[in-house]
């Protein structure tokens, strides 16, 4: 993960390490799930098992692990933060076939040869993208995959747009949600060489849980900020405009790009 980049002023930014300082949380309360059909895709199509081992990079508070370990999988779990890596410990270390790593894009911390897959959930937009396939071809068996996987909103909507608008408003760093990450850029990451998975996986949300969303972003003001409060109201607005009988739908799709190295 690059830490060394720079905003318009030219002053350094905050790292992509510790974007999510303090995010824990609510990162793991309010972040939605993958949908289920990508995982029954994993196994009837990509032809995973019980024997599989999967190391997933940037795995924060283990939302995708989670989904990986319920379907029988050996799971390296590699996160650089230590506020999201110990969230997924709390969470997840009961399970035998969970391992917590500490380690980041650039350096799994994971042996030659030793994984069948490797997985990037909502993370692979904070690479840096030669030092991630370097490692990926390292640490994987002969034939393994790499997936990349997005939980992607469907940004002609309204809602969406709205939501845009309000975070670039308080953050002129927003590039877009999951950083401005596009499928080509996804794609070329594998030479145009890959498989693409799509399934919808809308989102429904009451009142709490939208705003929850929306502040487990790393773009989101912190509660210190003192533009929060009307932030807060900024947010809220949006649920009001387009939510109906309390409850607001989210356009979103599970997006996954699979290939080889």
């Amino acid at each position: 993960m690059n830490d060394n980049t720079l905003n318009k002023h030219g002053d350094k930014t905050i790292s992509n390490t510790n974007r999510f300082d303090g995010k824990g949380e609510i990162y793991a309360k309010a972040r939605p799930k993958y949908a289920l059909d990508f995982f029954d895709y994993l196994k009837n199509e990509l032809g995973y098992n019980s024997s599989s081992v999967f190391a997933d990079i940037g795995s924060g508070t283990g939302i995708f692990t989670e989904q990986l370990l319920n379907c029988g999988y050996k799971v390296f779990a590699v996160e650089p933060n230590d506020d999201m890596r110990n969230k997924a410990e709390e969470k997840l270390s009961l399970n035998h076939n969970f391992k917590s790593v500490l380690g980041r894009d650039s350096d799994f911390n994971l042996p030659d040869n030793s994984v069948d897959c490797v997985t990037a959930a909502q993370a692979f937009h904070w690479f840096d993208t030669d030092a991630f396939a370097k490692e990926c071809k390292r640490v994987l068996k002969d034939g393994g995959k790499v997936i990349l996987i997005y939980n992607s909103r469907d940004e002609d909507s309204g809602c969406t747009k709205k939501l845009a608008e309000v975070r670039h408003r308080y953050n002129s760093e927003f590039m877009g949600f999951s950083n401005g990450i596009s499928e080509e850029k996804c794609t070329s990451f594998f030479n145009g060489k890959c498989s693409i998975f799509r399934a919808d996986n809308s989102q429904i949300y009451d009142r709490s849980a939208y705003v929850n969303r929306a502040l487990s972003s790393s773009y989101s003001l912190n509660e210190d900020d003192e533009r929060y409060q009307q932030y807060l109201c900024d947010i809220n607005e949006i649920f009001d405009e387009f939510s109906e009988n309390g409850f607001i739908r989210v356009p979103v799709h599970t997006v996954a790009y699979i290939g080889e190295m």
